[in-house]
């Protein structure tokens, strides 16, 4: 399949012993935490509506819970045993009382969750996605966020526009134009939401330990014609 995550299956075992937490990049902790900052920053409040998309086993999700109202916490992911393994993380954390969300999909079918959101993230996930189907994500995102609302989303980047070299990322990892783990050109995100109501923006450098950027997707009341890249979100 076209993620790496679709076939990965974990027993009740592996999650007992938290196994789970090193398969999905490790620095459960570090990553959490950093997630969680990052929002906060972005304007991220107690009674926003968030969507965690790609969230796994919760290693971002279980400091937004903690932080978020009751209820206020969405996470959809494509791995049904990382699924489990973020329930036993919020029972374990006693977070059950904050009545969190968790979805098992592979279409990026928001709307199932039945609410319009204010912030969503995609930390690590665009790295494993090929283009048309982070234009899905991108589709179906449109239709969820409210006017004003903010997805952030983290991908590998190359400078070079037109070249099918593989990069090596400062951190590491070795990415590709064609499999995972993907690397893009800028430009692309800019391509996959023209005509939409969804304008670019991007943060670059956010103190990601892999060397993976940050852009931001803000929903606009009209859709826009191409706007500058850069500048303020």
């Amino acid at each position: 399949m076209w993620n790496q995550y679709y076939n990965l299956k974990l027993t009740d075992l592996d999650i007992q012993k938290g196994h789970h937490r090193s398969k999905v990049g490790g620095m459960w902790d570090e990553m959490g935490k950093k997630q969680l900052g990052f929002m906060k920053e972005m304007g991220l409040k107690p009674q926003h509506e968030l969507l965690d998309v790609g969230c796994g086993s919760l290693r971002g999700g279980i400091y937004f819970i903690k932080f978020l109202n009751e209820g206020k916490y969405c996470g959809l992911d494509i791995n049904s045993s990382l699924i489990r393994a973020g329930q036993a993380e919020i029972k374990q954390g006693n977070l059950t009382g904050k009545k969190p969300m968790l979805l098992v999909n592979d279409h990026f079918q928001f709307k199932l969750f039945n609410k319009m959101f204010d912030y969503a993230i995609a930390q690590s996930v665009f790295t494993h996605l090929p283009t048309n189907v982070i234009q899905r994500c991108l589709i179906s995102m449109e239709k969820v966020l409210k006017p004003g609302g903010k997805f952030f989303a983290t991908f590998f980047e190359t400078k070079d526009n037109f070249t099918d070299n593989p990069v090596n990322q400062p951190g590491g990892p070795i990415t590709y134009l064609d499999k995972d783990p993907y690397h893009y050109h800028l430009s692309i995100f800019e391509y996959l939401i023209k005509d939409s109501s969804l304008r670019l923006s991007y943060i670059g450098d956010w103190g990601h330990p892999r060397n993976q950027k940050m852009i931001c997707f803000t929903k606009m009341e009209q859709p826009a014609p191409n706007r500058d890249i850069k500048g303020e979100i």
